[in-house]
């Protein structure tokens, strides 16, 4: 399937998509499950292998890892 036609299937903009595989941006929760529909996948698939040390926080946020 191509960018376009996931674009379609899932009603999402197809430059999203297309920041969303190339990394330059990640999907929220909804717009994951509505790939994961439009592929005929579960979402979770996406997530096997996430943990919260791949995601940066930045210094201004105040809050501590390792907690």
């Amino acid at each position: 399937m191509t960018q376009d036609q996931l674009a379609v299937r899932s009603d999402i903009d197809s430059s999203n998509i297309r920041a969303y595989e190339t990394g330059r941006s990640l999907p929220n929760l909804q717009t994951l499950v509505r790939i994961a529909d439009a592929l005929r996948t579960p979402a979770g698939y996406f997530l096997e292998g996430v943990t919260v040390e791949m995601f940066p926080v930045a210094a201004s946020d105040g809050r501590r890892r390792g907690r």
